[in-house]
């Protein structure tokens, strides 16, 4: 009899947990290295590449949507601000670009704002090394990054990782909007 009232409590406690996630979870809509978008209605559900994940509310500032062997992090910073990760079954794993959100009420400034960087320069060194963990196939732990500087129209973040041969350089490049480019 036990037994069956704690798996009654656990089934709705999921329900219950489940029904909360969908209800906080803000529009978005992410990009993420090898080749996954994001998608999320306001109040649920999340997408990815087209197809629903199942959603779940570990508290009201962090979610995490799961679809096969892909899990998406998402992060409500305090300022309403996303910050959006992926972690893939094969060892993948990275930060992915938010191309756009819903903007909290309270944030919506009254006079036009300078544009905004899609990804900030503070998240572009931890953004670069998700994309050099894909191209070198390596985990970011094993990839330094130096903070983003701007260099003309565009901004650069340097890196390296010991490779096999030595030391591996590289850059990544953004556009002035703050758009990722390439690694090199």
């Amino acid at each position: 009899m036990r037994a069956r009232l704690t798996a009654q409590l656990q089934a709705l406690f999921l329900l219950m947990s489940a029904t909360a996630a969908s209800a906080d979870v803000p529009f978005f809509n992410a990009s993420c290295p090898r080749h996954i978008e994001v998608h999320a209605d306001e109040g649920g559900p999340v997408y990815v590449n087209g197809e629903e994940a199942q959603l779940h509310r570990f508290s009201s500032s962090y979610y995490e949507a799961t679809r096969g062997r892909t899990t998406i992090s998402i992060m409500v910073n305090p300022d309403h601000t996303l910050n959006v990760s992926y972690t893939t079954g094969g060892g993948g794993n990275g930060i992915c670009q938010v191309n756009a959100q819903q903007r909290h009420p309270r944030d919506v400034p009254q006079a036009t704002p300078a544009p905004s960087l899609t990804i900030s320069m503070r998240q572009m060194p931890r953004f670069c090394a998700g994309e050099a963990s894909s191209r070198f196939g390596v985990r970011p732990g094993y990839i330094t990054t130096n903070s983003a500087h701007r260099i003309g129209d565009r901004y650069v973040v340097q890196g390296y990782l010991e490779g096999n041969r030595g030391t591996v350089y590289f850059n990544c490049y953004f556009d002035a909007r703050g758009n990722f480019l390439r690694v090199e």
